[in-house]
């Protein structure tokens, strides 16, 4: 099964996304998902949000 959190990065502001800028914890349910299937296919692509 695949986790619905991609690789993070802790920072002193908190968990960030390893896909795109945001903060983890900012993601929308859209969100979790995009960035969790971008890390998983190792995909480059950009933000879900641009």
């Amino acid at each position: 099964m695949i986790s619905s959190e991609p690789l993070t990065t802790d920072t002193e502001a908190g968990r960030v996304c390893a896909v795109c800028p945001h903060p983890w914890h900012e993601h929308d349910p859209l969100g979790v998902r995009y960035c969790t299937a971008t890390a998983a296919s190792a995909l480059q692509r950009g933000c879900i949000c641009s």
